[in-house]
């Protein structure tokens, strides 16, 4: 937000710089929630748009994770564990079994650039009933699919040992917005311009994660990403340098300016 109303201030302030009519919007970044689902991409009116979101200086990205969400729900029996041979149903140690099933170097912490990966994100459990939790992503749509097809054949499996155990709920989140920004790369030049205008080195790189802009692309906007400037996400230690922050804003002033010439 100080990035993008620094720049507005400064555009403001020098009418000089000539540019066309700029939208601005602020939004709850969560494209797994309701943020993006929500917004009114009509009415916003723009062809087309950047989130100023994540990233250390320099990084422009306009691949992300195609994303799936994955419940896995094991139903279990109890009885005292006195009198439990061949009655006890352990839904907990089921659902390991599952666990362990999954490709154990396909996850966050084992993969790095286009590698995707499962994610057990929570586990919730008793003897009766055990919920295993998974976030699915991968750039590749292919694989994607089959990432989730696996969750459905290891479900089937669980079930032919244990009948009636295993139930999956499994929802895609967003798509990967490459296909949507491919046909009109010019916005990405412009970006790539617009940083070396201001002395940034721009870094392409796909996103390990998703943004905003996937939603919006496939609702007709298509939505590049520009650094905020950002390190350590998720961590005890994120945080912003404050020369980063300023880059972005004029970054965002470039755009402006080279937008406004061409048009």
């Amino acid at each position: 937000i100080a990035e993008i109303i620094t720049a507005i201030d400064y555009l403001q302030h020098n009418p000089d710089i000539k540019h066309g009519r700029i939208r601005i919007a602020f939004n709850p970044d969560e494209e797994i929630g309701q943020g993006a689902h929500k917004f009114d991409v009509g009415q916003f009116g723009a062809d087309w748009a950047y989130t100023i979101d994540g990233g250390e200086i320099g990084e422009l990205e306009y691949e992300n994770f195609n994303a799936a969400v994955a419940k896995v729900t094991f139903a279990g029996r109890n009885v005292h564990p006195g009198s439990a041979k061949h009655k006890m149903i352990n839904s907990m140690r089921i659902a390991l079994q599952f666990a362990i099933m999954l490709p154990r170097w396909e996850t966050p912490e084992h993969t790095e650039g286009y590698e995707g990966f499962y994610h057990l994100t929570s586990i919730e459990g008793t003897v009766e009933q055990t919920v295993l939790t998974y976030i699915i992503r991968d750039h590749d749509r292919d694989r994607f699919e089959r990432r989730k097809n696996e969750f459905e054949h290891l479900t089937r499996k669980i079930n032919h040992e244990f009948p009636e155990c295993a139930s999956l709920d499994i929802r895609d989140q967003y798509y990967n917005m490459r296909e949507k920004i491919e046909p009109v790369m010019h916005i990405v030049e412009i970006a790539e311009q617009a940083m070396k205008l201001a002395g940034v080195t721009p870094k392409v790189v796909p996103i390990r994660g998703g943004t905003d802009g996937a939603q919006l692309s496939f609702k007709g906007l298509p939505c590049p990403n520009i650094f905020a400037g950002g390190l350590n996400f998720h961590g005890k230690f994120e945080f912003v340098p404050v020369r980063s922050m300023e880059k972005a804003s004029q970054v965002i002033v470039e755009i402006a300016r080279l937008v406004g010439a061409k048009h």
